[in-house]
Parts: C-alpha cells; sequence; structure tokens
C-alpha cells in the first residue's frame, strides 16, 4: 500500500508540473496571425496593422504575444509613437511674389524675379493685377537641420472667400515637384468668423514653394511659415493610419450622435463628416471606455461643410491627445437645425505601434491577439536589444489564420512530442493507481464484514464447513442426538 501512495503521489507531481509550466498558451488568444520573415535576422520589427488592433480586448494591447512553431512565446517589446513636446511651433513671415500666368515652355527664374547668388529672390517688377494673377512665389530660405517648415499660415485680407490652392515644390525654380494641395476659407457667420488659414507642408525641405490658386488669387495680408522642431527618432514621425466611414448612429436626444470605433486605436484625430452641405453647427465630442464608466469631453469645435460653386469646404481634423476609448458621442447644438437629415460619418486616424521581438526558436511565426485576461509581458526596448547595434529587420504580418492553421503552424518540428507522451503516460499511471487503490480498500471492507469475496483464493475449506454449521441449526440437533443414543 505504502508504495502504490508513493508512486501515485510522484505521478500527481509530474502532471502538475506538466499542467503548470506553459504561463501561456497559444490557444488562448482569438486570433492568429502568420508572420513572414526574412532568414537570417535576430530580432524584427512589425508595425501593427488595424487588424490587429480590431482584435485585442485590452486598451494596452496587452494581450498580443509572438509564438514560434513549437508554441513558445518569445520576448518582445511593444512601443507606441512618442509625440513631441507640446511646445509652441515659431513662426516666421516669408516674402511671397505675385506672378502673372507663366509662359509655357519657360525655365529659369519667373517674370518679375531674380536670383541673388546666396539663392534669395528679388522682385524686379510691380505685381501683377488681380485679373492677371494666379500664382504666387515664395521664398522659404535654407532648410536647418534641427528644424522643419510644418505649414504656411495665409492671412487673408478678404471678409469672405472660399477657394482651392495646389503647392509645389523646388530647389532651383526648374524642376517641381507636387507638394499637396488644400483649401483656404474665411466666411463670417451669425457675428463670428470660420477661419481656415493654413497650409500643411508636412516637414517640406524645398527652399521654393509656388502656390497656384485655382478659383482666384484672394487679397493676401501676410503669409507665416510655422517651424516645428525636428522628432528625436524615426518613431515620432510614424505615419498615421486611418480607419474610414465609421457611422454614427442618432441618440434618443436631439443633435446626439454616438459611435463605436471598434477597437482600442490610439485615436489622435478625428475628422467628422457631415451629412449636408452648408451646415455650420458647434459640437462637443466625448469618449468612454465602457457602459459603466462616466463620459468625459475630449474635444469641442464648430462643424462647417460650405459649398460655393465647385469649391466645397469642410472643417479640419480635430486633434486630440491620444485616446483608446471605444465608445464615442458627438453633442451638437440643434439650435440652428444641428446637422439636419442624412448620416453623420467619422474618420479615425491614429500612430500605430511597433512590435519588435527576438527570432527564437524554429519558424514559423505567429502572432496572436485577443485574450480578455493576459496581461502584458512587453519589455522595454533597451532591454530586449541588450545594446545590440544590429538594426531589427522588418517583418511582414500576413492574413489570419483559421484555428486550424494555427494548429498546425505550432505544432511543426515540435521537439518536445516525447516529453507530452510521457506525461500522459504519467497521468494514465496515475488514474490506474487510484483505481488499485480503491480495489484494495473494498476488499479490506469485505473482510472486516466476514464475507469472502467470490474467487477469492484462499478460503479453506474447514471454514466452508464451519459456514454451513453456523447456516443450518438442525444439524447440530441431529449430531447432538447421535451422541445420546451411544
Amino acid at each position: 500500500m505504502k508504495r502504490v501512495f508513493t508512486l501515485t503521489g510522484w505521478c500527481f507531481a509530474i502532471v502538475a508540473t506538466w499542467a503548470s509550466a506553459p504561463a501561456v498558451a497559444a490557444d488562448d488568444f482569438a486570433q492568429h496571425f502568420a508572420l513572414q520573415l526574412d532568414e537570417g535576422a535576430a530580432y524584427y520589427s512589425v508595425t501593427l496593422p488595424a487588424t490587429v488592433y480590431a482584435a485585442s480586448q485590452r486598451h494596452d494591447l496587452g494581450d498580443v504575444r509572438v509564438f514560434n512553431g513549437t508554441g513558445e512565446p518569445v520576448p518582445y517589446s511593444l512601443d507606441a509613437p512618442r509625440e513631441p513636446a507640446r511646445t509652441p511651433p515659431t513662426l516666421r513671415p516669408v516674402r511671397w511674389f505675385p506672378l502673372p500666368p507663366a509662359a509655357s515652355g519657360s525655365s529659369g527664374a519667373p517674370l518679375g524675379v531674380t536670383i541673388a547668388a546666396d539663392g534669395s529672390l528679388r522682385a524686379t517688377s510691380a505685381p501683377p493685377s488681380r485679373a492677371q494673377h494666379d500664382t504666387d512665389l515664395i521664398d522659404l530660405g535654407r532648410a536647418s537641420r534641427t528644424s522643419r517648415v510644418s505649414a504656411l499660415l495665409v492671412h487673408l485680407r478678404d471678409d469672405n472667400y472660399q477657394g482651392r490652392v495646389t503647392i509645389e515644390a523646388s530647389d532651383d525654380l526648374r524642376h517641381w515637384q507636387p507638394a499637396g494641395d488644400a483649401q483656404l476659407l474665411k466666411v463670417s457667420y451669425n457675428g463670428s468668423t470660420l477661419s481656415q488659414d493654413r497650409i500643411e507642408l508636412d516637414g517640406m525641405r524645398a527652399r521654393y514653394l509656388r502656390l497656384r490658386w485655382l478659383d482666384g488669387a484672394p487679397y493676401v495680408e501676410s503669409l507665416d511659415m510655422e517651424i516645428q522642431a525636428l522628432a528625436a527618432d524615426a518613431a515620432q514621425r510614424a505615419g498615421r493610419t486611418w480607419r474610414e466611414g465609421i457611422v454614427a448612429h442618432a441618440g434618443p436626444k436631439p443633435g446626439e450622435y454616438f459611435f463605436s470605433t471598434g477597437g482600442p486605436y490610439p485615436i489622435d484625430r478625428l475628422r467628422l463628416n457631415l451629412p449636408q452641405p452648408n451646415t455650420v453647427a458647434p459640437a462637443v465630442v466625448y469618449s468612454r471606455a465602457g457602459l459603466d464608466t462616466p463620459w468625459r469631453e475630449v474635444a469641442g469645435a464648430t462643424l462647417f461643410r460650405l459649398h460655393n460653386g465647385d469649391v466645397e469646404q469642410s472643417n479640419p481634423s480635430l486633434e486630440l491627445t491620444p485616446d483608446t476609448d471605444r465608445q464615442w458621442r458627438v453633442v451638437v447644438d440643434p439650435r440652428n437645425g444641428g446637422l439636419g437629415s442624412g448620416t453623420l460619418t467619422i474618420a479615425a486616424g491614429w500612430r500605430p505601434a511597433t512590435l519588435t521581438f527576438v527570432a527564437r526558436g524554429t519558424a514559423p511565426f505567429t502572432l496572436a491577439v485577443g485574450s480578455a485576461t493576459t496581461v502584458s509581458s512587453a519589455v522595454t526596448r533597451d532591454e530586449l536589444l541588450m545594446g545590440a547595434s544590429a538594426v531589427p529587420a522588418t517583418a511582414r504580418l500576413g492574413d489570419a489564420l483559421s484555428p486550424e492553421q494555427a494548429a498546425r503552424a505550432q505544432s511543426a518540428k515540435d521537439p518536445d512530442a516525447m516529453r507530452r507522451y510521457l506525461l500522459w503516460a504519467a497521468l494514465l499511471l496515475a488514474v490506474g493507481s487510484l483505481a488499485a487503490i480503491a480495489w484494495r480498500l473494498a476488499r479490506g471492507t469485505h473482510a472486516q464484514a466476514g464475507v469472502t469475496p467470490v474467487g477469492v483464493p484462499g478460503a479453506s475449506e474447514g471454514s466452508g464447513v464451519a459456514g454451513a454449521a453456523a447456516s443450518d441449526p438442525g444439524a447440530g440437533d441431529a449430531n447432538g442426538q447421535d451422541e445420546r443414543k451411544g
């Protein structure tokens, strides 16, 4: 009996150790994605797309893991783009030169402008009349290594103006490259002025800009360029991802709209697309993490969509502090008709996080996400790289895997198969030991009750006769009568 208990104890200890060894199993996650790697690198980085955010069940992406081909989690870091310090940008006035329409095939300096030895521009004639003015030439000066020109601010003299403008860039006034487009607006409304005077340049480093006015040149009072210090690293300059076509549903109160982003996206831009043209309405935007949390105000602005001939102007995107809340609410002032009929749609923008991991173990590698109970095990990027000078290679995230595909990806070339078989054998042995203990206990109970189990060897004939005599009292009386007769 003692040996049986000892064997059973060891079996259960082995099985308990095996069951508790993997802290996180690959099948604990709702979604898996294939990772495509180039051979030979030790570290890889992948920018997380919107599908990973949508599958996550945590606001901090704590349920993201990377598994190798044997189902083992590998070390990783998760880095969100850091916004540069919100210091006020520097404004510097710039000189601009109104130009007449350029002659086809012309090159070199435009008419009415000369180039000095240092590259600066000087006017050589009076500016053209407004009827002949369709272009403005701007000299931004020499590019700086520590700053960038983030925008142009066009201060209009007109009280009412709506117009489109295209921007081109050049370093020699000969070769021009497209640099974007914008719409400018200055409209008086209900005692206040709606103004959109900003032209985004997104870090333009060219020396000269050319503004072509498509709907008539406005009266420009002055021009300023906005100068912003360069970000310290590339992570701060990560591109923004947009999720378009989010539909807002009208709430029970007039002017109230609700929508869900569908994932813990770190939203820092919201673009509200009004359903009807010629609409102007003040609005406040709120967000919350769940139904049991209160609403909190995150932004306020005057929304507008104005139509003038071929030109339509809309309010710019709202700038937010990165917000991972899923539920959003827009409250529009309904006193002037609100937004009218139609559907309010939203576009949400964010800068995605970058995941860096160690390619430990055998391929294929998969990215798993979607577990409400899993907490983050990410380390810092410095701890992960451990001073390595090599730049992580780029990994590519493939399509989502079905459960069968994920299981096959994590069972290929499994060196622990024998270990699992032995552990299953230990589990079966433990169950068999428990059955043996139960049988011996049952046998002892029958023996104490004086009942010999049928078919059990070792039962003597005498015991059988005694039992028969005890069960037949008439046999004793017959023997007594024979003795008296003798």
